[in-house]
């Protein structure tokens, strides 16, 4: 049994479970992880298109030439001047160790490639396996902490169903202990030095929505009802420095289920399905109105200006080459009915467009066959059959922007230490990793780099916690 103080971890979600990893496996140093939810996860179980790296084995193996210096370059750029671009640098320059430490460490594939929109290249990493890669990498590192504490209790402690509500510092700025609250509703203390907060956005929280972009509040959502900001309020009374908290990432495409119209929460349709080669129809024209794979806050504004207003919808259209390379999800979606199989004539018929089967139909075939898009899309792959014909079979989604991701948060260095008003460290042993966190990606998150953000900053924690315990 370990004579050190165990680290509190608030959170399961894929910080939570980067930063239990390295100090467990790395570096024997024993941990408690607390999550008010009744499962391990969060919302990282729904990422659905993959994690950055920049240089790595697998774009190596793809011939897909990156650096860091590019990833860096497209996440300033996607930032749009806000953000701490030391955070950024680190983000992309750890992207590559990253991946390895999940190929090696967890055995995971990571052998698949997209390009997301904002993003140079393709350096969106999955597997060509069965499960989406939020869902493998949080089972991957989870099953392994699992291992640790049945065979370990004191360890590895992991308490589901409980809720910190409070961290106790001392008059040297010394963690001491954090206070939880558990199923029933009794509080208990645990001592500690160390906490990493991983406890997510606040992408489902009504009131701090109305209080930091109001103009949201009545969007849907694809955050669980667990994310609601907990840590960045305990943080707010500590004295942290909550940055950037009015910048909330709309994905511009969230399912709307045929079944439940009306749903404030929505099935994220990963933006892997445009990088793979989706594309977007305007219901009132029954045409293409942007380029897909610009910068999430682009398509999102495109939809909602250009787009019917009762409902800001568009068509997500795609060819069977998208399915073919994006099988299980798609068939996941198929099964949801979120995703339909049809005809071209019964998708115009269906959806009473403006426009003939015909016009569609050619239209399709010119987005094929153009050696230059008319909008500026960068990378035109898996595109629709040049013999397609009215009677030819497509895959159509209806899509609506979504509150899916908080940039803002506590303001954290490269060490992962959370950072007060004076620009000081705010404790000794507190740190922060992931959405909970505000600085890593500025205005507009590139996609891939929400799960990236938790191994790397996650992993920091850990090494950091680790070098000043030994």
């Amino acid at each position: 049994m370990s004579t050190k103080k165990p680290v509190v971890i608030i959170g399961t979600g894929l910080a939570g479970l980067s930063a239990g990893n390295q100090l467990v496996n790395m570096h024997k140093v024993p941990i408690i992880m607390l999550d008010k939810a009744s499962s391990i996860g969060g919302n990282s179980t729904k990422a659905s298109s993959g994690i950055n790296g920049a240089s790595t084995i697998t774009q190596q193996q793809l011939n897909v030439k990156d650096s860091p210096d590019l990833f860096l370059q497209d996440t300033v750029k996607s930032a749009k001047g806000r953000g701490i671009e030391s955070l950024m640098k680190k983000l992309s320059q750890d992207s590559n160790s990253a991946i390895h430490w999940l190929q090696q460490d967890f055995d995971l594939k990571l052998d698949l490639l997209a390009q997301l929109g904002g993003h140079s290249v393709p350096r969106t990493h999955r597997s060509s396996g069965k499960l989406p890669p939020g869902f493998e990498i949080v089972q991957a590192l989870s099953n392994k902490l699992k291992a640790i504490s049945e065979s370990d209790p004191e360890f590895v402690r992991i308490l589901l169903n409980s809720k910190v509500v409070d961290v106790s510092v001392n008059n040297e700025g010394k963690v001491e202990s954090i206070d939880y609250v558990d199923a029933e509703g009794k509080h208990h203390k645990i001592a500690t030095d160390n906490v990493v907060f991983c406890s997510g956005g606040f992408g489902h929280s009504a009131e701090m929505l109305n209080k930091y972009a109001p103009e949201l509040a009545n969007l849907p959502t694809t955050n669980g009802q667990q994310t609601t900001g907990d840590g960045q309020r305990i943080l707010e009374k500590l004295g942290a420095d909550l940055i950037d908290m009015s910048q909330i990432q709309v994905h511009p495409t969230g399912f709307i289920d045929p079944a439940n119209r009306d749903s404030k929460w929505k099935f994220l349709a990963a933006e892997a399905l445009r990088g793979l080669g989706g594309i977007l129809l305007n219901p009132s024209t029954g045409k293409r109105f942007v380029n897909e794979l610009t910068t999430r806050d682009l398509v999102t504004e495109a939809i909602q200006s250009q787009c019917p207003r009762d409902d800001n919808k568009a068509f997500l259209v795609m060819s069977e080459k998208v399915y073919e390379n994006y099988k299980n999800n798609m068939d996941f979606y198929l099964f949801k009915k979120l995703v339909s199989k049809m005809t071209i004539k019964e998708f115009v018929e269906t959806y009473k467009l403006p426009i003939s089967a015909d016009a569609v139909t050619q239209d399709l075939i010119d987005y094929s066959v153009d050696k230059t898009d008319k909008f500026g899309r960068p990378l035109v792959i898996n595109v629709f059959d040049e013999k397609l014909t009215e009677d030819s079979e497509i895959y159509v989604g209806e899509v609506t922007p979504v509150v899916h991701f908080t940039m803002g948060g506590a303001k954290i260095n490269t060490e992962s230490q959370v950072i007060n008003k004076n620009g000081q460290v705010l404790a000794k042993g507190i740190y922060a990793a992931g959405e909970v966190s505000g600085g890593v990606h500025g205005s507009n998150r590139l996609g891939g780099s929400s799960l990236l953000e938790c191994v790397v900053y996650g992993r920091s924690a850990a090494d950091n916690i680790a070098k000043n315990i030994e």
